[in-house]
This record gives C-alpha cells, structure tokens and sequence, in this order.
C-alpha cells in the first residue's frame, strides 16, 4: 500500500505506484474505492480487450451527469477524456460518461509521467493519458459497463445510501433465485457472504450481518439480528432474537424472541425459548433454558465459560455465574443463583425461603 501525499489527482496516484513499482513490462488495471459495484464481468472483458489495445476506458450512460467525466469521440474512436468542470456546453451533452476505471499497456503506462496540471483544479488527471496515446498512435479501446449501475462512484452520503439499495437488491435477489424465501424483502438486509442452505424462510425486517452461513430449513422471525454465526439445519430464531459473533446453533436448536447468544455453542435439540442471554457457553444435547435466564460470563477483569450438560434443565429467572458447570440430566430450580458445579441428575436451588406474613391493618392489605 502506498500514500499518496499530497493528493494531486489521479495521474499523480498512478506516477507514484509506477515510480515505486518500475511498471515496465506490466500491463495495469486501474480501479477505485469509491466504485464498490463493479462487475467482475466488466472487469474480464477489459482484461480480454487490453490484449489488443493499449488503453482500454470503461464508460457508462447514466440518466443524469451529476460530475462524471466525458468521453468525447471523433468518427467513432475516443479522442479525449473531458473533466465535466472543464468541458464545453457542446461537450456537456454527451451522453458517454468515463467511470475512471481504465486499463493500460507497458506502452502507454510510461506516458503517465508527461502527464500535466493544466487545469481547473491543478491536478494531474490520469484521463490525459488518452490524449498522449492518440499522440504517440496508441490503441485505444472504449468499451461500455454492462450496467451503468456498476459504475456509480459514491462522493456524498446519498450516493452511498443508493449504492446500498442497489446492492442490497442484488443481494436478495441472488439469494431468491437460489429458494431463499422472503416474506417482505425489501425490509431484510444481507452480507455479501452470506451463504444459505436449501427451504430458508425469512420473515421482514431480519438483518444478516458478515460472516454467517444459515443451512436448511432454517426459519429466521421477524426484527432477528444475525453476525458471525453458524446456523446449521432446522433452526427457528427470533422474532427479535440476537445473534452474535462466535454462536453455533446444531441442528434442531431453537432460539425465541428476546434471546441474546454470543460466542455459544448450542447443540441439537436444545431450546432457548424468551428473554434469555447466553454468552461464551457450551450447552449440550436437550438441554433446555427457561425464560430470563442469564449466563453471567464476565466479572469486569475477564470472561468464563459456563457448560450445561446433556438433558438439563434451567428453571425460569435463573443467573449462571461462571466460571460454573451443569451435570447432565440437572434441574436448576427458577430463580436460583449457580455459582458452584452441579453434579449429574441433582435439583439445585439456590431460592430463599418464602415467609408468610399477616397483614394486622387496613393500610397494609391495600
């Protein structure tokens, strides 16, 4: 990665990583950040095209010039690229836009250095190179995005928020055409890594973040939240369920609504039904954890691991203090405080002894 400082344009970027970089024998495909949609296809067919040409220019048509650069042709073949703060009124009617995305020969990268500052803005634009190679009788190829969508540069946060639309439409329309099935899709946003299995439901507003890989027969309910996590077959989750990085869910799990589970693994069968937070914990086969239970996994210097064997039980409103253990086939009776391992086939209660109390006056038994 290089620096460039100060920022003096395009053309000056590229003199920089030819300086460093001695680009003598290389051909050299020039692509920005600030162009998140390109197509891979676009990208191949610039590739098959630099064979036979020495500048290969990517351009576009989009409804309105809002900024982009102009590709302005003579008899057919591109004869420059005009900066849209330069170009005439004539010039400002073209309908071809350059989307900056280039691809250049050896031959015509080592005129990037007689490349200039004589413009508006006093910087070094890489778009001149294409004057210079009609100069030196260079090759010059314009080819056309195969969706003007794809080459939308983002400079303001409304031209990010439109970048996001359309690839989240992408997104999801990639995920229905593979079975995935989407009750209100505009209401779910995706990851582009997201993979999903065969009979996948999701119900509105679900967002699945980076990292997550959903198997078959999953159900996801509505307001679910989804990071970094591994959800394998015949799994129900939410509605407004949170799960986060580092949770496993096996096959036959169930996570209700309310449920936060973080760095867990929960195994077959087991189900974690209301307004419960399971984090950096094991639970076994059959296991199942009742409403409000909590695994209190930090003690403000470090996290522990709270394991709950095969066949437990976990009562309703019960706290896990970890680090701590529950044997297999174990009852935890609601409302119990854990801070000690449970041995296998025990009841543990930790629940202080009710008290009846008269009430000896009128104000009291209101």
């Amino acid at each position: 990665m290089l620096l460039q400082e100060p920022q003096l344009g395009t053309g000056h970027a590229v003199q920089i990583f030819q300086k460093k970089n001695k680009l003598k024998n290389s051909k050299l495909i020039v692509l920005y950040g600030d162009n998140p949609l390109i197509d891979f296809y676009d990208l191949k067919n610039m590739n098959k095209q630099l064979a036979k040409n020495d500048v290969v220019i990517m351009g576009f048509k989009p409804k309105v010039n809002t900024g982009y650069g102009i590709v302005v042709e003579k008899k057919g073949k591109v004869s420059e690229i005009v900066e849209f703060k330069d170009a005439s009124a004539i010039q400002k009617k073209i309908k071809t836009c350059n989307s900056g995305i280039m691809a250049f020969s050896s031959k015509a990268l080592q005129l990037v250095t007689q490349i200039k500052n004589n413009n508006a803005k006093k910087e070094f634009y890489l778009t001149d190179i294409v004057k210079l190679s009609k100069k030196y009788n260079h090759k010059i190829k314009l080819i056309n995005a195969k969706d003007a969508k794809s080459a939308l540069g983002i400079n303001d946060m409304n031209e990010l928020g439109i970048a996001e639309t359309i690839m989240q439409n992408q997104l999801r329309n990639k995920a229905m055409k593979q079975g995935v099935q989407m009750i209100a899709p505009e209401t779910v946003f995706l990851s582009k890594d997201t993979t999903f299995g065969k009979n996948v439901k999701i119900e509105p507003h679900v967002v699945i973040s980076s990292k997550v890989k959903i198997g078959n027969d999953v159900v996801i309910r509505s307001f679910s939240h989804i990071e970094g996590a591994v959800i394998k077959n015949k799994v129900s989750i939410g509605p407004y369920a949170r799960i986060r990085p580092g949770t496993v869910l096996e096959n036959n799990s169930k996570i209700g609504n309310f449920v936060e589970t973080k760095n867990s693994k929960i195994n077959k069968n087991s189900k974690i039904n209301h307004l419960s937070y399971i984090g950096d914990a094991m639970i076994e086969e059959d296991v199942n954890i009742g409403a409000g239970t909590i695994t209190c996994n930090y003690d403000g210097v470090k996290k522990s691991k709270t394991l709950i064997k095969k066949g437990s039980f976990i009562g309703s409103n019960s706290s896990l203090v970890a680090p701590v253990t529950v044997g297999k086939n174990s009852i935890i009776g609601a409302g119990s405080v854990i801070t000690k391992n449970v041995p296998d086939n025990t009841l543990a209660l930790t629940r202080a002894e009710q008290k009846k109390i008269k009430l000896n006056n009128k104000k009291q038994k209101k």
